[in-house]
């Protein structure tokens, strides 16, 4: 029964999807925002978590009244990132500026940074619109692996990674990963996508982050050390309706002589770069995630 259910819910995204795709382009807007109005009011556990992280990191800062404003306007943006990622399908490395009005801020760091020919670790966030991002980087000649988690949905799960790897990114999963994939990837001059602000699974270090104790995923900076990779934070943040920045700032590195608390160190200053993004454009950040635990 939960095979069929699971089917069925895949289905109908297809059929959304196909829907979506022939609409005229305002249309689509229109259908993200109503998208984003449905996630609101109907699935009840995304507003608990998210109205809960905005109130523990916000509730200094933020009135209940622009909490609520904020919450409005971070589900209309999730409905927003859920047509875009259904109109990648469209998209290509000779077409891609024509859908997406894109200003880049900072390429010369990547670009500094993939020239050494040590790999390049591409640390973001579920902020802006992620999964343009990382086709985008390919699109512009990047070669990139993801890491990513699997949906539970099976189904559901091989369509949207087929939509990834159809953009030529490669993808490597949380659970079923080792070390080494990730350091294949960078050995061989590949940009590695790594999402920096999840609560990790494993090896996580003590991290602040909105002003609360938390763990953040040590992997990124062993990463750097083992192979000389540069750990570039990388955004694309929106400006209007398809409309976004691409927004690199200055890399990290991590030496081979680098000691424990230096390492950490690095890892709090990727997380207060993150945390500063996020800051700069709060409804764009995907709140849903538990990340206080």
């Amino acid at each position: 029964m939960k095979e069929l259910g699971n089917l069925l819910i895949t289905l109908f995204y297809k059929l959304v999807s196909l829907i979506i795709i022939i609409l005229p382009d305002q249309i689509r807007f229109k259908v993200g925002v109503l998208l984003g109005k449905l996630l609101r009011k109907t699935v009840k556990s995304y507003n608990e978590i998210a109205d809960n992280n905005m109130r523990l990191v916000l509730k200094d800062e933020l009135s209940p009244a622009e909490i609520e404003r904020l919450l409005e306007e971070n589900f209309t943006h999730m409905g927003l990132v859920i047509v875009e990622f259904i109109m990648v399908r469209k998209l290509n490395k000779n077409n891609f500026r024509n859908y997406i009005d894109l200003t880049i801020e900072g390429e010369d760091f990547l670009k500094d940074a993939y020239s050494r020919g040590q790999g390049v670790i591409i640390y973001t966030a579920h902020l802006g619109n992620w999964e343009w991002l990382g086709a985008i980087l390919a699109f512009l000649g990047y070669p990139l692996t993801a890491i990513a988690q699997r949906q539970h949905n099976k189904s559901f799960d091989h369509s949207i990674n087929k939509t990834r790897r159809d953009k030529g990114v490669k993808m490597i999963f949380t659970r079923e990963m080792s070390q080494r994939d990730c350091y294949l990837a960078l050995q061989n001059n590949e940009c590695l996508f790594l999402l920096g602000e999840q609560y990790p699974l494993s090896n996580g270090w003590p991290v602040r982050f909105f002003g609360q104790d938390t763990y953040a995923f040590s992997g990124v900076v062993r990463f750097a050390q083992k192979t000389g990779a540069s750990i570039v934070p990388t955004f694309l943040i929106r400006e209007g309706w398809r409309k976004h920045r691409l927004v690199c700032l200055q890399p990290y590195r991590v030496d081979k002589d680098t000691d424990r608390t230096e390492q950490k160190r690095i890892l709090q200053e990727l997380t207060a770069k993150v945390e500063m993004m996020i800051r700069n454009h709060p409804a764009q950040w995907l709140w849903i995630h538990e990340r206080w635990r």
